[in-house]
């Protein structure tokens, strides 16, 4: 406030300027408020113009601009306002604004006017001739009126109104910041020998009063830290803390040093803010190292007031150490934040690992432990077990647990879990949807995605645990993720990873992993058939498992033999000297199916064993894989086999009589199928070579697979549609077995020359054709 007084002689140095021009001066500067530094500035330059004074060329107003600017950065003042002092000297060109905080840089204040700091430390103003400032007393004197910059001010409502989706993450943001003081709190006592004591956050709501306290017993504030981290929007302490210390952890190895960068969240400076989304206005008191205590108020209007405060436990008071922060709720958001059920929620969803205690009204809210910062060998399989029933809202006991832990090329500190049942058992077939996965994705131990989608490729929705990446590059509201690069290749090596330790417990645990594989193995296939690069074929096809045409074998501890299910390394582990390709059978209707297939007889025959696929979608995962280990993989359906009578063994379960039918009478046969028995049905009509005790069997059908996906197109379109589907079908040829005593009583009827054995001879041959037609599925 200005006053009038009686004229003062200018005292040597100073500029007299008149009472009209004074009057305009701090009429331009006050406006009811005091004037900031750039304002000053900005009225000196403007006045200089006016009086033709160039202050660019001018010497000394270049010089002006060079001082103020580098008190500006000296001191930081960013955003201090004129307070108690305006000095003017020689020209108006050392025209000065600084708060009392100045005074104690003598030197300085030296420089910029000389022998004015006597004004400084009396807290008057040196006004032009006829004016002078009044001294201020009382509460007056000490609450100062700061005033954002307007592009501050923007920011402000750009944080209050749009940064955020969601208004609960103001907890989040509140509870971060005090577990960055607190570790900042440690880094130093820890690095000068000393014991913190127990560090912690403290929230206390009270719906009644429309009030959310949170309270850390942190390093605390000074008044000009609250002026330049609070009065300044994204100006991070935490990163300077973190900037400072980097220097430091590179020769330094302690726990104190090493880890105390990786532990703090902050970053972008602007989560203070998210308070004002629901708040009318914001306390904040805190107590720095030196015993001093302040307190930082603001509406989100605009403008904020620091004012000394009083050290103690009641309202008003700061923390004897640390900052306590008080939100006043606005009416419309005390359900959310100002009720105690809806903060713990919260809490718990985004909070449930920060490094430190946080208690809410006295009760403890983040009782579980960040097992991915531990080894394996720290963590029990009881809060193992416990902690996967947390964070992947499962009722199951995990199968397997991966610690998984990378310095490079990411820094990513991991616990993935492998449930022990199918988490999609329960919806009918029904795919789990993004916001159903158990997988979050964490940054410091902050929660960024609770489920976390992009991270996993589809196929391994079932995946639960947690991923803390320190590289994750988040937008600055930390809801969403940016440089989708990154985060696909994060994405790959903890899929990698996964298969990888699916692999190793495969080998390590066979039993665990077999039964494991029956539930979850059509996720493993369904990545097979839908990896469209091929990017995990080579890792998921070794995890695949079959039963074989082996005889099933009796183990230690087993009731009764059971047939082993293998892998395809230990199926060509196997593979007799001479054979080339992996052969495989489709039986969707079990194993008994699959033994009386027409199909196996010339391999059993030969000793060669045989992949039994229960499945419908196993032949499109076979057909995908299409070879391993240099093996292709073979339908028993479709394959053409040259016979090799020295490895063919004497199968007893043979129905012939010994005797073929000759070369003639075979051919004739074969003809009048073709011809008359099942004309325009079949392609082609040959003796067989293979079959010992069938009849016949079709070949160059279609595959079982095909047929099921073009019947299921032709059920959805109309008859036109569906008959040209129809007429798409394969048609196949027909194999008769010689020796087979029914093929040669057919041939026997139509030599006789009786037409009732003929007629009956052909119901015969088109029955052995349907039958052929359902070996073949």
């Amino acid at each position: 406030m200005v006053q009038e007084t009686e004229d003062v002689e200018p005292r040597d140095g100073s500029f007299e300027v008149s009472h009209e021009d004074g009057t305009v001066l701090f009429s331009k500067l006050s406006e009811g408020r005091m004037p900031r530094l750039e304002e000053v500035l900005q009225a000196l330059e403007d006045k200089m113009k006016a009086d033709g004074v160039n202050p660019f060329a001018n010497p000394k107003g270049g010089e002006l601009k060079t001082m103020i600017t580098v008190a500006r950065r000296r001191l930081g003042l960013a955003l201090e306002p004129l307070s108690r002092a305006v000095l003017v000297g020689r020209n108006a060109s050392t025209f000065v604004a600084r708060s009392s905080a100045a005074v104690a840089d003598s030197a300085l204040l030296r420089r910029l006017a000389p022998g004015s700091s006597s004004y400084l430390r009396a807290g008057l103003v040196r006004s032009p001739r006829g004016f002078a400032a009044s001294p201020a007393s009382g509460q007056a004197a000490a609450e100062e009126t700061h005033a954002f910059q307007a592009e501050t001010r923007r920011l402000l409502d750009i944080v209050t109104n749009s940064l955020y989706t969601d208004k609960e993450v103001f907890v989040r943001e509140l509870v971060s910041n005090a577990s960055d003081a607190l570790e900042k709190c440690r880094h130093d006592f820890m690095a000068k020998g000393e014991d913190p004591g127990e560090l912690a956050v403290a929230i206390k709501v009270d719906s009644d009063k429309g009030t959310f306290v949170i309270e850390d017993n942190g390093l605390g504030m000074s008044k000009d830290d609250l002026a330049s981290n609070l009065g300044t929007i994204a100006r991070s302490g935490s990163k300077a803390f973190v900037d400072e210390i980097a220097g430091d952890a590179k020769d330094d190895k302690t726990a104190a040093t090493s880890t105390a960068a990786a532990n703090i969240i902050g970053k972008f400076g602007v989560g203070f803010y998210s308070a004002f989304m629901v708040s009318d206005k914001v306390d904040v008191y805190s107590c720095a190292g030196d015993g001093s205590a302040h307190r930082w108020s603001s509406a989100g209007d605009g403008s904020y007031t620091i004012a000394p405060c009083e050290v103690g436990d009641g309202d008003g008071q700061a923390p004897a150490r640390g900052t306590r922060i008080v939100l006043h709720v606005k009416e419309q958001d005390k359900t959310l934040a100002a009720a105690e059920w809806a903060v713990e929620s919260v809490l718990k969803k985004y909070s449930a690992f920060v490094g430190f205690p946080v208690t809410l009204n006295g009760k403890r809210t983040n009782s579980i432990d960040a097992l991915w910062t531990k080894s394996a060998g720290e963590v029990s399989d009881e809060d193992a077990a416990a902690f996967y029933r947390f964070v992947g809202g499962a009722i199951d006991t995990p199968a397997f647990r991966l610690h998984f832990s990378a310095d490079a090329p990411l820094t990513i500190r991991s616990l993935l879990f492998a449930p022990s049942d199918n988490p999609e058992r329960g919806f009918a077939g029904r795919q789990l949807e993004g916001d159903q996965s158990g997988l979050s994705l964490y940054s410091r131990r902050v929660l960024i995605q609770q489920n976390a989608r992009g991270l996993f490729p589809q196929f391994m929705r079932w995946v639960r645990g947690v991923v803390d990446c320190e590289d994750v590059p988040l937008n600055i509201s930390r809801e969403s993720l940016q440089d989708s690069d990154l985060i696909r290749r994060l994405g790959d090596i903890i899929t990698k990873r996964m298969l990888k330790f699916l692999g190793e417990r495969a080998k390590k645990e066979p039993e665990k992993y077999v039964k494991w594989y029956g539930k979850m193995g059509v996720f493993l296939k369904e990545g097979i058939c839908g990896d469209q690069s091929y990017m995990y074929k080579d890792a998921l096809t070794p995890l695949l498992r079959f039963e074989t045409s082996s005889e099933a074998v009796k183990s230690e501890g087993d009731d009764k033999p059971r047939h082993a299910q293998i892998s395809l390394d230990q199926y060509v582990e196997r593979m007799p000297e001479g054979q080339k390709d992996i052969y495989y059978l489709v039986a969707p209707g079990g194993r008994k199916q699959a033994e009386i297939s027409p199909y196996l007889e010339h391999l059993k025959r030969k000793g060669h064993e045989v992949l039994y696929l229960y499945a419908h979608v196993d032949e499109f995962v076979m057909q995908h894989i299409r070879s391993h280990n240099g093996k292709k993989l073979v339908s028993v359906e479709m394959a053409e086999f040259d016979e090799d009578s020295k490895d063919a063994k004497k199968d007893d379960d043979t129905t012939d009589d010994g005797e073929s039918l000759g070369g003639e009478a075979m051919e004739k046969l074969c003809q009048w199928f073709a011809e008359e028995a099942l004309p325009g049905r079949v392609t082609g009509v040959k003796a067989s070579s293979r079959l010992v005790g069938s009849p016949a069997l079709l070949t160059g059908h279609e595959p079982e697979a095909m047929r099921r996906y073009r019947m299921m197109l032709s059920m959805m379109s109309d008859d036109a549609t569906a008959k040209k589907l129809d007429d798409l079908q394969m048609s196949a040829g027909l194999e008769l077995n010689p020796k087979h005593a029914i093929v040669k009583g057919i041939q026997a009827a139509l030599e006789s020359g009786d037409e009732e054995r003929k007629a009956v001879a052909k119901m015969v041959a088109e029955q052995v054709f349907d039958n052929a037609r359902i070996a073949a599925g």
